[in-house]
């Protein structure tokens, strides 16, 4: 599987795009250090990933409905999605591995949650962490 194995590709939301999208790249390495001499042995293991978090603009309840279903569907880090195509086409180098094979995510913890404000305005902040 191209995603690492483990649960089902759910589609997500084509509107509204987040408002904002944060990105790190995790490299695995380690370092250790020699208590006495402050020489480091580093060991790389050749990998990395992706991780990030995704914010929507305040929504309307219609549009926050589309949202909270797609992160339900998610079924906390079980299953896996893509961000839509012309999202990803507008930033390869965040949701794409090579500039046009899109990478696969999922959430980070099991914990989905959103908040409700006064006149039925939501606030959606999500955590991803790419699926390898």
């Amino acid at each position: 599987m191209p995603y690492g194995g483990g649960g089902s590709v759910v589609t997500m939301p084509t509107t509204p795009w987040p408002k904002s999208m944060e990105f790190r790249r995790n490299r695995m390495a380690a370092a250790n250090t020699n208590p006495f001499s402050g020489q480091q042995q580093i060991q790389d293991w050749g990998a990395e990933y992706m991780d990030g978090s995704i914010s929507y603009a305040s929504l309307t309840q219609a549009q926050a409905t589309a949202i909270i279903a797609f992160l339900k569907a998610c079924n906390g880090i079980v299953n896996v999605f893509q961000f839509p195509s012309a999202l990803a086409a507008k930033y390869p180098e965040s949701l794409t591995s090579d500039g046009t094979a899109q990478r696969y995510w999922r959430l980070k913890s099991n914990t989905t949650d959103w908040s409700v404000r006064v006149g039925s305005v939501y606030a959606i902040n999500y955590e991803i962490r790419e699926a390898t």
